[in-house]
């Protein structure tokens, strides 16, 4: 029975009732309520009879999306008119060109780049190879000089006449002479070349083609030769060097002193204070203590001191530190000289034992 009394049931609403319209108006300092204003009314009233005017069609036409044409006949929004709405800015068009300008600048300064490199480990390439093949064409030529340098020294050794032997000396023709005189009463003998022992580059005023050989004959001599490479294919003995030769035996010339002779000899020299009998004044004289290869005789040698000859000599003892150098020397013995070892430098010929260039060339 509770049940049945609290059903809500619905009240019929008398749509002829009275209505009161009531509303409030706020003002700045008080408030008021409004009464029995007539309706506002915004359209006309759908009416049944209205609505029964719809057809079906337009009914079906209906639908919940929006009709096509209500979006086209719509309002149109310009993308443009927002983004001027929203405070935006149109891009100028001056800065896009550098933008450009700056990327396309970027790109092919990329590319000169790789080119750049690409030019580069090509130059890198060839120099290494042109290095590479330096040092093995130096290879080969050094390879090659060994074996021109052997050759020569071993057909030198082998010669049996001073015909032969000219073929492997230096400045032949200025050795005609010197090489007839030598072997006059012994002429050369062949001696059978066995082996290189060593081989000694050699550096004389800038000539880097000299070399020191020293080789082993038979018997198990040992000898030593200066060779000068004349070329890739040629190679030539110093024979001079070789025979140590002397316009006559030192130790001949020191004993026997013969007056008025005057000769040219490989000597040491150093400079001296010896001075006696007509060389007594060192004043006048600059003195010179004179040796020879394999010989105890000692020589002094005296210049006018002052003179081009004693200008030269002291620029080669400069050169050499001040000791004992080897040069090659004009020495004269003047008739009736009193001095028992006293000789008179005429000239300095050379400032070592070797020519370097052929000295008849140089002074024809």
């Amino acid at each position: 029975m509770a049940k049945e009394k609290d059903r809500i049931e619905l009240k019929q609403v008398d749509e002829e009732a009275e209505k009161v319209n009531r509303f409030v108006r706020l003002h700045s300092d008080a408030v008021e309520e409004v009464e029995d204003l007539p309706p506002v009314r915004v359209g006309e009233k759908d009416t049944p009879e209205a609505r029964r005017d719809a057809t079906r069609e337009g009914f079906k036409r209906r639908s919940n999306e929006p009709d096509v044409g209500s979006l086209i006949e719509g309002e149109e929004i310009q993308a443009e008119d927002q983004w001027d709405a929203a405070g935006g800015r149109n891009m100028p068009w001056g800065w896009i060109a550098l933008l450009g300008c700056i990327f396309a600048g970027g790109i092919l300064w990329s590319l000169l780049e790789v080119n750049r490199a690409k030019d580069r480990r090509g130059m890198l390439v060839e120099e290494a190879e042109s290095v590479l093949e330096k040092e093995h064409r130096e290879e080969m030529d050094a390879e090659q000089t060994v074996g021109v340098i052997e050759t020569a020294v071993q057909n030198f050794f082998d010669s049996r006449s001073v015909e032969e032997m000219l073929r492997y000396v230096r400045h032949p023709l200025r050795m005609v002479p010197l090489m007839e005189k030598e072997y006059r009463e012994n002429p050369p003998i062949p001696l059978r070349f066995e082996k290189v022992l060593s081989m000694d580059p050699l550096t004389i005023d800038n000539h880097a083609s000299f070399w020191m050989v020293s080789c082993e004959l038979e018997g198990a001599q040992v000898r030593q030769v200066l060779v000068e490479v004349v070329s890739l294919n040629e190679a030539k003995v110093d024979w001079e060097t070789y025979v140590y030769h002397q316009a006559m035996d030192w130790d001949e010339f020191a004993k026997s002193r013969p007056g008025g002779f005057t000769g040219d000899f490989r000597v040491y020299a150093e400079p001296d204070n010896y001075y006696s009998y007509e060389f007594a004044d060192s004043d006048a004289f600059v003195s010179f203590r004179l040796t020879a290869l394999n010989s105890e005789d000692v020589l002094y040698g005296y210049v006018d001191r002052g003179g081009e000859i004693a200008k030269r000599m002291a620029r080669v003892f400069a050169r050499n530190g001040g000791g004992v150098t080897p040069m090659i020397l004009r020495l004269h013995l003047p008739e009736g000289i009193t001095s028992k070892r006293g000789v008179v430098v005429k000239d300095m010929i050379c400032p070592r034992w070797l020519f370097v260039e052929n000295p008849e060339e140089d002074n024809p």
